[in-house]
């Protein structure tokens, strides 16, 4: 018997997708229906969701965000993205400085 229940740490699934995902899929969905007719909108959503499914199935949790970040994508409150930083530190700057010893 284990005191701790096994889907303590799974992540929030809503059809295949986790919250992220469901939030990239409606996001498209709703500018999408800004630029367009309803149907058009709709039926890419749901092209989408499936193919995000098939995309991420075998992947761990938050393999999307992840991805977008090591892309070069950069997110409020985060460090940028290793495309667009080299060096990370308390003090690291985007330039290094040579120096000579006499």
């Amino acid at each position: 018997m284990h005191l701790c229940y096994r889907s303590i740490d799974k992540p929030q699934i809503l059809f295949g997708l986790e919250a992220e995902d469901v939030a990239f899929v409606v996001l498209g969905i709703g500018i999408g229906s800004l630029l367009f007719e309803p149907y058009v909108p709709g039926v890419l959503g749901i092209a989408s969701w499936i193919m995000l499914v098939c995309f991420k199935r075998g992947k761990p949790a938050g393999y999307l965000l992840h991805r977008l970040y090591a892309l070069g994508l950069d997110f409020p409150g985060h460090a940028p993205s290793p495309k667009k930083v080299k060096i990370y530190g308390a003090y690291a700057s985007t330039t290094i400085e040579k120096h000579t010893v006499c």
